[in-house]
């Protein structure tokens, strides 16, 4: 498969997931937010509007070794179950993985699961060798991310839990799992 080929499956997946996702999480009066959050506040263990943590993993991919990764996480929580999310991640270049930053939203079935669906970015430093000199290009590439996010309470504020993410990157697919450190303010 060309790269303009899988280009092209990358954006038509965009332009369904994207507008799903927007309207997903517009789907609630702001009123009954409001009204949700004072709610959620007044028992003994509130959940957080904004939510900021890093995780340690690794990333791997079929017939190639495990490579750490590093990430930082922002979500804010438009409502109990409905969140926004960002993720900025550092892949050692064992998979020619530098740079992922995808946005997207974040389904919360119970008060520590979190079920993400994001879109965004890859930037990759890749090894080439042009007419027999090795040389390092930039690659760009469209990425489309699923994955799960559990947190175990450790504190009222923080939790410590399980991150398993799957990148899609044209017909790529890299799957991430990693412990992550949220802090709840």
């Amino acid at each position: 498969m060309t790269d303009s080929t899988a280009m092209a499956r990358s954006a038509s997946r965009l332009a369904v997931v994207v507008p799903m996702l927007l309207s997903l999480a517009m789907a609630g009066p702001a009123a009954a937010q409001e009204h949700e959050q004072r709610d959620e506040h007044q028992t003994a263990h509130a959940w957080h509007t904004n939510h900021f943590g890093g995780m340690v993993g690794v990333s791997m991919r079929e017939g190639q070794s495990a490579a750490l990764t590093l990430g930082l996480e922002y979500t804010r929580q438009l409502s109990r179950h409905w969140g926004l999310t960002g993720y900025v991640e550092l892949v050692s270049s064992q998979l020619e993985r530098d740079v992922i930053v995808t946005v997207g939203a974040v389904y919360y079935p119970t008060r520590r699961l979190g079920l993400i669906l994001a879109v965004g970015g890859e930037q990759a430093d890749v090894s080439v060798v042009h007419q027999g000199v090795p040389t390092t290009e930039t690659e760009l590439a469209l990425v489309v991310r699923t994955g799960a996010a559990y947190g175990f309470a450790i504190t009222p504020e923080a939790s410590l839990g399980p991150t398993v993410l799957v990148d899609f990157v044209g017909d790529t697919v890299t799957y991430v799992a990693g412990l992550a450190f949220v802090v709840g303010f």
